[in-house]
């Protein structure tokens, strides 16, 4: 194929548009410019066309990380080719830009930039064009990164704040790039400091600061995850450190290793004195050491619940903690906070008490199963089971003739009755017809599972016969056991605040109930 005759046989594209991530703020223009270039160019060649943009670094090494490109991938039949201002805008990295060529060789697309048509299927001088191109933009990617890394640290060593955020509390000097304390924030910052240094853990504190209404860096309540962040900082004792990162892959997953450091003592304001931050720090240590060889401890309680209990009120997990003082083993008080940011009303209680309940439920579970059994077992479900595949027969159809239509709309496109426009309207609404014909299929075929009366009363059995003599097994039997078919355990105990005033030893708070909700996984 020519470039003259590829040229002539385009007339859909897919309209790719990317800037980098570092432009996203100070060179916002960008996309705009470039999307109107490529719709001028567009028109004067009488393309009709789709467009794909997004705002990331051309260096992303994952097509995870770019969706619209990997959108545009995955539709690449419904196009002619793939329009972008110049090939370095699809990918600065080679993978990426390995398997774009891949692609449009596959499927025999071109690359068209308002300079040049890249015929990677047929052309052997573009396909060395393309990844002489891609290689050269890989590599200035490369060198940019490493320049500006290096520059940072150069700067960071000077004690100058090169680091995008500000710290909560100050405010950055532009002319000299120094820190200097904000003195309507830094009050804050003291508050938390203050309330640590008299002892008080992260849940403590960060209730007290949420009672008098205090706001987090981000005008949001406090959770200990902000509070561990916030006072294990440097920058309140007045040192600037800068991390030189590397992005590396371990087990599957994406994870930095930090390559150096660079401190900087007395670089800017203290708000917090050194010693004090240091203090406040150490007791934060270990409370925290404390803390993990408690939950160490907890790790070895072996209960039916184990990794089932979950708080009814909030949906958080729920810990089992051993009290050393009364050598007694409890559901934990739930310490999260609401999406409001008051702290769940959760309390806790003796694990034995919720065992005890298990128990009670599986018996009745057991017998619940077995009469569905016996009605099973008297049942006729053979009409409805015709009719039920016969709606299903009927959605079938219905599903072949959306396709055909669909199909129809690329034909009508490349033959120019529709415009790119048009063809995204009525895909969207033969899309919906389409989801919704699939559900009501998955709706049928479930309602026909349900009236497979055999494999049911099968199931049941099973199930009976493997929770048989669940009071007798060990607590890690009962655990493994309940998780072949409980997918988790709500716990609720709101108990109310006149009550919770009274002394632990009193029966009306000591006996006050408790609610559990079984979800079991389906079958």
């Amino acid at each position: 194929m020519t470039a003259t005759a590829t040229a002539n046989d385009i007339k859909h594209v897919a309209m790719y548009l990317r800037i980098s991530q570092e432009k996203k703020g100070e060179n916002v223009e960008t996309l705009g410019n470039h999307r109107n270039m490529l719709s001028d160019f567009a028109h004067e060649k009488g393309y009709t066309f789709e467009r794909f943009e997004e705002v990331l670094s051309g260096g992303a090494s994952e097509l995870e990380e770019r969706p619209k490109l990997q959108e545009l991938l995955d539709r690449i039949e419904e196009f002619d080719a793939i329009l972008v201002v110049e090939v370095s805008r699809l990918s600065r990295n080679g993978y990426i830009s390995e398997l774009v060529l891949k692609t449009c060789q596959e499927y025999d697309k071109p690359i068209v930039t308002p300079v040049h048509i890249y015929d990677l299927a047929n052309n052997n001088n573009d396909v060395l064009t393309f990844r002489f191109g891609a290689l050269i933009a890989s590599q200035e990617h490369s060198l940019i990164g490493k320049r500006s890394k290096n520059n940072k640290m150069q700067m960071a060593k000077a004690g100058l704040h090169v680091s995008g955020n500000v710290p909560f509390g100050y405010t950055l000097n532009k002319q000299t790039k120094k820190l200097e304390i904000n003195e309507g924030e830094a009050w804050i910052v003291r508050e938390v400091f203050k309330l640590h240094s008299q002892g008080l853990g992260c849940v403590k504190v960060r209730d007290i600061l949420n009672e008098k209404g205090i706001p987090s860096p981000r005008g949001k309540h406090w959770n200990n995850n902000s509070l561990k962040r916030f006072i294990t900082n440097p920058h309140y004792k007045g040192w600037l450190v800068l991390k030189d990162r590397k992005r590396v892959k371990k087990n599957g997953k994406f994870t930095y290793e930090i390559m150096d450091t660079v401190t900087v003592e007395d670089a800017h304001p203290a708000i917090i004195p050194p010693d004090k931050w240091d203090a406040v720090n150490k007791v934060r240590e270990q409370r925290a050491d404390k803390i993990i060889k408690s939950r160490e401890r907890s790790k070895k309680i072996t209960s039916m619940v184990s990794d089932l209990l979950y708080c009814g009120s909030c949906g958080r997990k729920l810990s089992i903690h051993n009290d050393n003082k009364t050598n007694r083993v409890h559901v934990k008080t739930c310490e999260y906070l609401t999406e409001t940011g008051e702290k769940c009303k959760n309390s806790g209680v003796k694990l034995e008490l919720i065992e005890t309940e298990i128990i009670a439920i599986i018996k009745q579970y057991r017998e619940e199963l077995q009469a569905v059994i016996e009605q099973l077992l008297e049942a006729d479900t053979s009409s409805i089971e015709k009719e039920i595949k016969t709606e299903i027969a009927n959605l079938k159809r219905q599903e072949k003739e959306i396709e055909s239509q669909k199909r129809n709309l690329i034909k009508a496109v490349a033959s120019g009755v529709l415009t790119g426009e048009d063809i995204r309207t009525e895909k969207e609404e033969l899309d919906v017809k389409q989801n919704n014909v699939k559900s009501k299929m998955n709706e049928l075929q479930n309602q026909l599972l349900s009236l497979n009366i055999n494999e049911i009363i099968a199931n049941n059995k099973q199930v009976i016969e493997a929770l048989k003599d669940f009071e007798k097994y060990s607590s890690e039997d009962q655990n493994h056991t309940l998780k072949r078919f409980v997918k988790e355990i709500r716990y609720t105990r709101e108990i109310p605040q006149d009550i919770l005033k009274l002394s632990t030893r009193n029966a009306l708070r000591r006996e006050f109930p408790f609610e559990l909700r079984i979800e079991y996984l389906s079958s």
